[in-house]
């Protein structure tokens, strides 16, 4: 009987012993990941945004020349209080306004109203995100309501980082 207990006792320790070693645990060597901050500190900003998926809305041949797979790479600044520029996820050429915007507790929201030259009618784009330690990620949805063939919907996934102080206003 006391060599079962001896035995039980043994085990038990092992096994306490054994659940400290967890292989599967990442070791902690005192560094900290750094932290996203709350908001986009000011500066400009490169965004890749990777296109996975296009369609024609209307049966037509949609409005632009991007196809799936495709990077699309726009840069813009972002100002003191955290928000971007409209350029910084508008298509090139198009002339936007913002939305909506929302930009706090790490959260990036906002609604793009465009036009672009030759186009009648508007090209939404709507970008939900993130900030990381080093810039964003996210996604964005553009749609478009023209006069005439070719609306469509594009749907981008987003990277983006800070490469920079913004360049002094014209």
């Amino acid at each position: 009987m006391n060599r079962m207990i001896v035995a039980a006792v043994l085990l038990t320790g092992a096994t306490l012993s054994l659940a400290g070693c967890d292989d599967a645990a990442p070791a902690n060597n005192g560094a900290k990941a750094a932290a996203a901050p709350d908001t986009l500190p000011a500066g400009e900003y490169e965004v890749q945004a990777k296109v996975t998926s296009l369609r024609s809305t209307d049966g037509k041949v949609p409005l632009v020349k991007h196809k799936e797979g495709d990077v699309i790479t726009s840069k813009g600044c972002v100002d003191a209080k955290g928000v971007p520029a409209p350029a910084l996820f508008a298509a090139a050429g198009d002339e936007c306004s913002v939305q909506n915007p929302y930009f706090s507790g790490g959260t990036i929201n906002v609604t793009l109203s465009c036009t672009r030259k030759g186009v009648n009618g508007r090209i939404m784009v709507n970008v939900d995100g993130e900030t990381t330690a080093t810039g964003l990620k996210g996604h964005a949805v553009t749609t478009t309501f023209i006069d005439g063939p070719g609306d469509y919907d594009l749907k981008t996934e987003l990277t983006g980082k800070r490469v920079g102080v913004c360049p002094p206003a014209a």
